[in-house]
């Protein structure tokens, strides 16, 4: 089988204790690049410490997630938050930045996620950076941030891990943004049947590395795995998926690389 690339969009790089074999596990297996977000400062630091590394084989990403906020006080946040402006102009992409409301479960953090999350993408239109997005329990209001962002700004944002509902997939792709399947659809045949009814104009693909999926911490070589998958639940050709996910991507990206 060919080795023609596929990216993995979406994964926490600098959690690896073995980030630099990682990386050449990844290339070995035909993946590139890798997109590492941040979630604070720290991982934001070691994200783009690694691209700085490896410049052709990895993207960085900085921003504050949602989970990270409601531990934080006000000034702690309002630090965070300080960072992401410092350094976005200096990375390749926002993220992972969003809502979830599982990790904030009273109004209040709520509404401290909402806020951040707002100003992070002023910066993002600011700077010209795309998104990568994180959802969980409040899809609709992170579908009107991403669709606003997108519309305003013509950047691109992706829902990283968003195979929720072929509904939702289809108004993703009505409002041009981008959805990355996981190695979840290796797992779920509820996630790999929306994995493959996601428009192929608005189709990414990641592993959330090291997330752990059947038992073991996901890869940034997994990438290759997923796309074989998907592949197959969509009745494409590998070499055609993959050369469908590049330009994705380059599409995602816009001017910033």
């Amino acid at each position: 089988m060919s080795k023609r690339l596929v990216p993995d969009v979406h994964c926490h790089l600098e959690s690896l204790a073995d980030a630099d074999v990682a990386i050449e596990e990844a290339v070995a297996a035909g993946v590139g690049p890798i997109l590492a977000v941040g979630m604070e400062s720290r991982s934001s630091a070691r994200s783009l410490d690694l691209a700085s590394r490896f410049p052709h084989q990895v993207l960085a990403g900085v921003g504050l997630h949602p989970s990270e906020i409601p531990a934080l006080d006000d000034r702690a946040l309002a630090d965070e938050l300080a960072f992401v402006e410092a350094q976005l102009h200096g990375a390749t992409l926002l993220g992972e930045v969003g809502l979830d409301y599982k990790d904030a479960p009273d109004a209040h953090q709520r509404a401290r996620q909402r806020s951040a999350l707002a100003t992070q993408l002023a910066w993002a239109a600011r700077w010209r950076k795309p998104v990568s997005m994180h959802c969980r329990r409040a899809e609709r209001e992170v579908l009107e941030f991403a669709a606003g962002f997108a519309r305003d700004t013509g950047l691109g944002v992706n829902l990283h891990w968003f195979t929720h509902s072929t509904r939702l997939a289809g108004e993703c792709a009505d409002a041009g943004i981008f959805i990355s399947p996981g190695p979840s659809i290796l797992e779920s045949a509820a996630q790999a049947a929306v994995a493959g009814a996601i428009d192929a104009e608005w189709l990414l693909l990641e592993t959330d590395s090291p997330v752990v999926f059947g038992g073991s911490p996901a890869r940034p070589a997994w990438a290759r795995r997923v796309a074989v998958h998907l592949a197959t639940l969509r009745g494409v050709p590998y070499e055609g998926l993959a050369s469908q996910l590049q330009s994705n991507l380059s599409r995602y990206l816009g001017a910033t690389v």
